[in-house]
């Protein structure tokens, strides 16, 4: 019944008419908050909250840059998560389960491949993390994605860049094993995976290489996948609701496989595509920010499609909120 967003190193919650109903709270340092408070700085740093999920015990956990807090219902500060690699996991690259074990995946640009990427779990809802799976520099770049299935009760992870370092890997015992259930091409790098009871559909995010962008539809019995349909750009955003529908977005990085500077929303219904909207790159350089639409985390305990607009010509960030009436 409430939406938490982030300014900076500034979060509240509003209701879904953009009301304010909790009180601002703020983590971070002076210098942090500085350059946080400001659009401009926040985008080129990467300044500010980059990730936000509530606790089954009412606690907040949240990521910045190179640091992860946790925040009591209250406010207080009650531990913080450093020493991981990269200043933050992927877009989504953090998902808490129903039984409170918190999930999180690091994510750094690793080039020339020199350093491992590590996934760490929460058994303490936040308090303390340790690493459940190592990736050696040379077998992935980096996590790109790990996430709950409330369909199958189980944890999905990807990973990217190049065809051999694509995987998307399953656990149903918590993260103590995985099982790789496909990999190998451009059409198994994704940023993220949407459920819906009979499959699994995400956009695949080719944005620095010629491939075409596609978006995937997967069985899940079969586990065999499907190109349903091309896409205009790398795929930044994906995400399922209560009430089943599943949406993705496109965005505008620059890359050779772009047909165009407009960032798209799409909503798949069965192996259809239908767009909803497209908004186009703002004059800022691609360096600040890419043209993305991005969805929070938990939407699957909402049916009111939420998202965010980044980089794009009708504000440098704006929340867009569904009118059910």
């Amino acid at each position: 019944n409430r939406i938490w967003v982030a300014r900076g190193m500034t979060f509240y919650a509003i209701d879904y008419d953009g009301k304010r109903v909790t009180r601002k709270y703020r983590v971070g340092g002076i210098v942090e908050r500085f350059f946080g408070a400001i659009t401009l700085s926040r985008q080129l740093l990467r300044q500010g909250i980059h990730h936000l999920v509530p606790l089954p015990n009412g606690d907040i956990f949240l990521v910045a840059k190179r640091i992860g807090y946790l925040v009591g219902k209250d406010g207080e500060m009650k531990s913080r998560f450093t020493g991981y690699t990269g200043n933050k996991p992927a877009h989504q690259g953090v998902c808490v389960t129903p039984d409170g074990k918190i999930f999180f995946g690091e994510y750094s640009l690793n080039m020339n491949r020199e350093k491992d990427s590590c996934l760490y779990r929460s058994d303490d809802l936040g308090y303390t993390f340790k690493k459940i799976k190592t990736f050696h520099g040379k077998e992935v770049r980096h996590i790109h994605f790990v996430k709950y299935d409330p369909y199958d009760d189980c944890i999905w992870m990807g990973t990217g860049d190049e065809d051999r370092e694509n995987l998307l890997l399953c656990s149903y015992d918590r993260g103590e094993t995985w099982e790789t259930v496909g990999g190998g091409s451009q059409d198994w790098r994704a940023i993220g995976v949407c459920f819906n009871k009979n499959s699994l559909v995400w956009g695949t995010d080719a944005g620095s290489v010629p491939d075409q962008n596609h978006i995937i539809v997967m069985d899940r019995k079969t586990r065999q996948i499907e190109v349903i349909a091309d896409a205009e750009g790398p795929c930044h955003g994906c995400a399922s609701f209560f009430d089943g529908r599943v949406f993705i977005s496109t965005g505008v990085e620059g890359g050779e496989n772009e047909t165009d500077r407009y960032a798209r929303l799409k909503e798949i219904k069965d192996r259809t595509t239908v767009e909803l909207m497209r908004q186009k790159k703002n004059i800022l350089p691609l360096i600040v920010q890419y043209g993305v639409i991005r969805f929070p985390l938990g939407t699957e305990n909402t049916d009111r499609l939420v998202f965010t607009t980044l980089g794009l010509s009708h504000g440098m960030e704006a929340v867009h909120i569904e009118n059910k009436e």
